[in-house]
């Protein structure tokens, strides 16, 4: 018998030093990642951003089709395409709810926990204006929405609820970001042939604001990666102390 729980006493031990050494491992690669990869990948892209002209009607009209287009205009004459939300291009994400396994710590019932899932980018084709004239954008599903979106929240009506922090949402709840007409947005996008415009990046603001939140975006992920390479060596200091001298 003291064989057995002697063996179960070290398999429990090696099985928590293992499992420290897995997430210590991931927290240092996923920080080099952040650090050395993520991060002056989207500095070059910020860069490249900075270093776009300044364009008007007209030097988009004459520039030459997959040319990469920077301007800032205002959403115009556009319809919202989804009934019951006044937004003219918006991410669509549902609230999905977690019911944990039965049997928390101390007696406690455990209680659900959500997620925000994204379902869908709606971006139709849509009509800027840029000094009296009008410019077409191309419908794409590959288009990013970013900056000072407008948000509404549609409820479900399921019993099935968990708290986003602030409120208690029903599973299968919708929230809509997006833009809506007469926004004020910096297109980055390519020359199409037929003289629009495809749209890569929709950024609910003017260029300035735009540039800065490529910036911030870089310095982010380098803070961020820092901090997960710094934590590494701390979740493993931990983990081994923890299982060298949990209590059997």
């Amino acid at each position: 018998m003291f064989g057995i729980n002697l063996a179960s006493f070290l398999r429990r031990r090696i099985n928590t030093v293992l499992a420290t050494l897995g997430f210590s491992l991931f927290c240092c690669l996923s920080g080099a990642l952040m650090t050395f990869v993520f991060s002056p990948a989207q500095a070059l892209e910020a860069l490249r951003i900075s270093r776009l002209p300044q364009m008007n009607a007209q030097t988009i009209q004459a520039a030459a089709p997959g040319e990469t287009l920077l301007f800032t205009a205002t959403l115009t004459d556009n319809v919202p395409p989804q009934e019951g939300v006044d937004m003219v291009a918006c991410i669509v994400e549902e609230w999905q709810v977690t019911v944990p396994s039965e049997g928390g710590r101390g007696g406690d019932v455990p209680q659900p926990s959500g997620h925000w899932e994204t379902v869908e980018t709606v971006a139709p084709e849509l009509t800027v204006e840029l000094g009296g004239q009008r410019i077409a954008l191309h419908r794409t599903t590959r288009v990013r929405l970013s900056g000072a979106l407008h948000e509404t929240i549609i409820e479900s009506d399921a019993p099935l609820r968990a708290s986003d922090g602030e409120n208690l949402l029903p599973a299968g709840t919708r929230r809509y970001r997006g833009l809506r007409d007469g926004d004020l947005v910096t297109v980055l996008g390519k020359k199409a042939s037929d003289g629009g415009v495809i749209p890569e990046h929709l950024f609910a603001g003017d260029r300035v604001a735009f540039e800065e939140s490529q910036r911030e975006a870089a310095q982010g992920l380098f803070s961020a990666g820092l901090c997960a390479m710094a934590m590494a060596p701390l979740v493993l200091l931990g983990g081994l102390l923890f299982a060298l001298f949990r209590r059997k």
